[in-house]
C-alpha cells in the first residue's frame, strides 16, 4: 500500500468512517449496513497493519 497516494487514502478512511455512523444510526439497511461494517473494517485492519509500529514488530518476530 505504499504506492498509493496519502490522498487516496484519506478518502478510504473517510468512508470507513461515513460507513460506520451510517450503520450505527441505522441510516441503511441491514444487508447494505452489514457489508459497509465489514468493508470499513477490512479497511482499518489494512491501515493498522501498515503502520510502522505494527510493521516494526513484524520484522523484530521474524528475526527471532
Amino acid at each position: 500500500m505504499s504506492s498509493i497516494p496519502e490522498s487516496v487514502k484519506l478518502v478510504g478512511d473517510s468512508a470507513a468512517v461515513i460507513g460506520w455512523v451510517t450503520v450505527l444510526t441505522g441510516v441503511l439497511t441491514n444487508v447494505v449496513g452489514l457489508f459497509a461494517a465489514i468493508g470499513s473494517l477490512v479497511w482499518v485492519c489494512i491501515r493498522i497493519y501498515e503502520t510502522k509500529t505494527v510493521q516494526k514488530w513484524i520484522s523484530n518476530r521474524r528475526q527471532s
